[in-house]
């Protein structure tokens, strides 16, 4: 390109120095020299342009490949993680074909790794924040009165002799289990740390949407241990094992407790994938006893938890113990009487297939009664025999679910829970109480937006008292679930 400037130049140029043919052999000296300097001058400034030129296509040249390939830090968008809910993945318009990573089918939203979508950074504090809002509507038509009419609660159906015994059909309906739940994290020098807040609307005040606080807890949480304060589910439950019920209280011999809490789970080993704890937590104590005369129940120390878990990416097993300490105190005198309650539990859980999973659980022990489903909260910790001696009250039970997925958007869940309580013969209980209880359901569920599924159920449920009277009760139950932000 200079090349041609300087010719253009040098012909515009030459017709002057023709013009001026009669001049002095100095003066065309003089002028050829002042040709010779502009040409340079010219060649200068051209060589600078091409300079500008050669950069400006260089820096072009490196944005291009910028955009076109990404840095290799920049880290990639993980899948949605499966919900606490009986459906599989939302795998329709817009979402990614792989399937989604294993997880329990309980387990936690928002609290699992790598991070879940829908998180949003708060500002320049280094605090990330997900929100989400469930607004869930459940309707149920019983075949018998219920002695909770939003839970199917084997252990309230009236026995033979019982009033309301084959009552008849009831229908109810109860948005009870919609959700307002808040996850925070940051990570710190130490790990992540998370506080977690989740309330739902089964509390025991009046009107049909009671304040229910479920989660309120901080963890810390590392490769080493995570540790965790706060109002959250007791450790030795295993939630992890939980089946896919669209009914809230779900099988009868699960365990299942809220309370405050400190929990430690030191990471003991890893090979390769699989991790080794020891969960171990110190919670408050609660004793469900019931109350003769003018004892009313309290504890010396607090409820202790210790076992071990052994988890992989596609099944896990956990060994759980509770140590607790029960007593009975008289206002009127300060007599006291106390029994230790000891209890243990096994439980796992492991994916089958492509979308099948399976869990099951067995535990057994004395003056645990409260941390059991079905018969929590009816005094079944301990009681007094007739010599005035204060006893804990065996409990056992177990039970099983499985989720088989039709489609990737359809799926089935089954479950079934057995209960036993066996007291002394010369306990001062009522005859009343359930001995034993039954658990079965199955239902279909079909997520038809990745925020929106609708499910139908069918509950069954035995209740048999200490007398050796039974009944048995229905439930069929519907529910329509929009979640914002899973």
């Amino acid at each position: 390109m200079h090349r041609l400037l300087f010719g253009c130049a040098a012909l515009a140029i030459v017709p002057t120095a023709f013009a001026q043919s009669n001049d002095s052999a100095g003066d065309l000296k003089a002028q050829v020299a002042q040709m010779r300097q502009q040409m340079q001058a010219q060649q200068a400034v051209m060589q600078k342009m091409q300079q500008r030129l050669d950069e400006l296509e260089a820096k072009e040249e490196a944005q291009a490949k910028v955009v076109a390939t990404p840095p290799a830090s920049t880290p990639a968008i993980p899948s949605a993680s499966v919900q606490p809910t009986p459906l599989l993945a939302y795998t329709g318009e817009g979402a990614s074909n792989t399937p989604p990573p294993y997880r329990p089918p309980s387990a936690p939203a928002g609290v699992a790794e790598p991070l879940p979508e829908g998180y949003v950074r708060l500002g320049d504090t280094g605090n990330l924040l997900k929100l989400d809002l469930v607004a869930q509507l459940d309707t149920m038509i019983d075949n018998t009165h219920m002695g909770s009419k939003d839970l199917f609660v084997p252990s309230s159906i009236p026995v033979r002799g019982q009033p309301f015994y084959n009552s008849g059909w009831n229908t109810n309906l109860s948005a009870r289990q919609s959700i307002f739940r808040m996850d925070f994290r940051r990570d710190t020098d130490y790990g992540v740390l998370k506080v977690v807040y989740k309330n739902n609307f089964f509390g025991s005040g009046t009107g049909d949407m009671p304040y229910n606080m479920q989660f309120f807890y901080g963890e810390l949480e590392n490769e080493r241990y995570r540790l965790l304060v706060g109002y959250n589910i007791s450790a030795f439950t295993d939630i992890d094992v939980f089946p896919n019920t669209l009914d809230y209280e779900g099988p009868n011999s699960f365990n299942f407790k809220y309370g405050p809490q400190l929990r430690f789970v030191p990471v003991l080993h890893k090979w390769g994938d699989s991790t080794l704890t020891m969960p171990m937590s110190m919670e408050k104590p609660n004793a469900d006893i019931t109350t003769i005369g003018h004892y009313s129940p309290y504890s010396r120390l607090a409820d202790f938890t210790l076992g071990l878990r052994w988890e992989t990416p596609s099944w896990h097993v956990q060994w759980s113990n509770l140590y607790r300490d029960l007593g009975m105190e008289d206002s009127t005198t300060g007599k006291t009487q106390r029994t230790n309650a000891f209890a243990t539990q096994l439980t796992g859980s492991a994916k089958l297939f492509k979308y099948d999973s399976v869990q099951g659980w067995f535990s057994n022990g004395h003056g645990f009664a409260n941390f059991l489903q079905d018969i929590s909260g009816l005094g079944l910790d301990a009681a007094f025999n007739n010599q005035g001696v204060l006893r804990a009250i065996r409990a056992r039970g177990w039970g099983m679910g499985y989720t088989h997925g039709w489609t990737e958007t359809l799926s089935s869940s089954a479950s079934y829970g057995y209960l036993r309580i066996s007291p002394s013969a010369n306990m001062l209980i009522s005859d009343e109480l359930p001995k034993s209880t039954k658990f079965a359901s199955l239902n279909l569920a079909w997520q038809f937006s990745q925020r929106a599924m609708v499910g139908i159920e069918y509950l069954w449920g035995q209740n048999i008292a200490l007398t050796d009277m039974r009944g048995q009760g229905q439930r069929v139950q519907t529910t329509l679930r929009y979640d914002l932000n899973p």
